[in-house]
C-alpha cells in the first residue's frame, strides 16, 4: 500500500476536519500509529502497511468506503471483496463514537 495509502489517510483525515487524536478516539486505533501510518520516508524506506481490521476501522471513523483509502492499481476484484465485507465493523465504530461522546461530556 505504501505512499498512497499514507497520502490517502492524511488527506481524507483532514477533509473531514480531524485531528489524529479525534480519529484515534473514535476508531480505536492509537494516535501514534495513525501518525506512524501517514508517514512515509523513501530514504528509510518506511512505508504505511495497515493491517486490513486497522484500514476498516480507519475508512469507518472517517465515514468513506475502506476502497478509498486503497492506492490506486489495486484490483476491481479486490475493491469488490472489501466493499462485501465492510459492514463488519459499523457497530464497532459506532460504539466508539458514543463512547468519544461521552468523554466530551464528562
Amino acid at each position: 500500500m505504501g505512499h498512497d495509502f499514507a497520502s490517502r489517510l492524511r488527506e481524507t483525515r483532514e477533509r473531514r476536519g480531524m485531528s489524529q487524536k479525534a480519529l484515534a478516539e473514535i476508531s480505536g486505533v492509537s494516535r501514534s500509529q495513525i501518525s506512524n501510518l501517514e508517514r512515509t520516508d523513501k530514504a528509510l524506506n518506511l512505508r504505511a502497511d495497515p493491517q486490513l481490521s486497522t484500514l476498516f476501522k480507519l475508512a469507518y471513523a472517517l465515514e468513506v468506503p475502506p476502497s478509498l483509502l486503497l492506492p490506486g492499481g489495486v484490483g476491481d476484484e479486490v475493491v469488490a471483496a472489501l466493499d462485501d465485507v465492510a459492514a463488519f465493523s459499523a457497530s464497532y465504530i459506532d460504539r466508539r463514537r458514543f463512547a468519544a461522546a461521552d468523554m466530551v461530556l464528562d
